[in-house]
């Protein structure tokens, strides 16, 4: 989650230093959240004819109703301080106009929200059915009729390339199938136990190599450049944090704490950090009479997002998350 805060802040800065350290969470960030969905899913519990039901009405309520509430609440704000008064901090896409914004609400795909980050859910939302409908229906004639299903889908989509307004990115969802595979599968063969020091080596070198081969993806706007590339990227990311994640609860202090914190309220911290930002940047702008386009691009700002937009998420969720509408969005 502090990756995709980083990202979203960073975006705009071109030096060197910004711009490849964007390449390397690119690389990760998003097929990081797909992983963590495969390795949670649990085939006893919702595996099955009988559970699909009660699972989607699981992931609806827990990735759907948090992706309408907050689309629906911040589109008046996004259109009033926006578009009728004029604050340009708050559009972060100056060619999407009002009327794409409240129709892309309905059809859920980032290039038409006004809430950008929110794309994510109802991705994951159609990724996760799809999934677990494979599983179902395949994995009886055997796991491997099953894993070439999975693979089959993301290469399919990978290769057909289809419009980035379809409904629910359903596209995105069809390529992150690998990923929820290599989730279940990490778990299953207990991977993580099994990352010594010299593999996490070898982990790192493939990452970088893949730094400097694949160059910035971003499956938001279906930019995955190899998929080989994506897969190995993605995969070995994800590895390295998952297991320093596992390392890092070992020490636990109040940094990781923190750290942990932002784990569980992920969905909130995903919600409010750009809501923060756009604040960030018109209160700046206004005191130091500069461009917002130039406000977005300094290293002070991008310091005073990830550390404002991770810590008000967090705040709020603490004192106010059993409050009737951030009950959805906090754990």
């Amino acid at each position: 989650m502090l990756t995709v805060i980083f990202g979203h802040a960073a975006v705009y800065n071109q030096e060197i230093f910004f711009k490849a350290s964007l390449i390397a969470v690119y690389e990760f960030h998003m097929p990081f959240f797909f992983v963590m969905a495969g390795f949670l899913l649990n085939f006893d519990k919702w595996g099955g004819r009988d559970n699909f039901r009660p699972f989607v009405t699981k992931i609806f309520w827990r990735l759907i109703v948090p992706y309408y509430l907050a689309e629906i609440l911040w589109y008046p704000i996004w259109f009033f301080a926006g578009h009728v008064m004029g604050h340009t901090a708050y559009i972060r896409n100056p060619a999407l106009s009002p009327e794409d914004a409240f129709w892309g609400i309905f059809v859920g795909n980032g290039n038409l929200l006004a809430l950008v980050p929110l794309w994510f859910l109802p991705a994951l939302f159609i990724s996760e059915i799809i999934f677990v409908v494979l599983w179902n229906r395949l994995n009886k004639f055997g796991s491997e009729i099953f894993v070439l299903a999975v693979v089959f889908c993301s290469c399919f989509d990978f290769n057909i390339k289809p419009s980035a307004d379809i409904l629910f990115g359903i596209d995105i969802a069809l390529v992150a199938q690998i990923f929820l595979l290599a989730g279940v599968l990490i778990r299953k063969y207990n991977v993580l136990e099994k990352i010594t020091l010299r593999r996490a080596i070898i982990l790192l070198n493939v990452f970088a190599l893949i730094f400097l081969l694949n160059g910035k993806i971003s499956m938001f706007v279906r930019d995955y450049g190899d998929l080989f590339f994506l897969c190995a990227g993605g995969i070995s990311g994800t590895l390295l944090v998952m297991k320093l994640s596992v390392l890092a609860a070992k020490v636990r202090g109040k940094i990781f704490a923190l750290i942990e914190d932002c784990g569980r309220q992920s969905l909130f911290v995903m919600t409010l950090h750009l809501p923060v930002a756009f604040v960030i940047y018109d209160i700046a702008s206004t005191k130091f009479n500069l461009p917002v386009e130039t406000v977005r691009t300094l290293p002070e700002i991008i310091f005073l997002i990830i550390l404002f937009g991770t810590l008000i998420p967090l705040w709020i969720a603490k004192r106010f998350g059993k409050l009737p509408v951030l009950k959805y969005f906090c754990a």
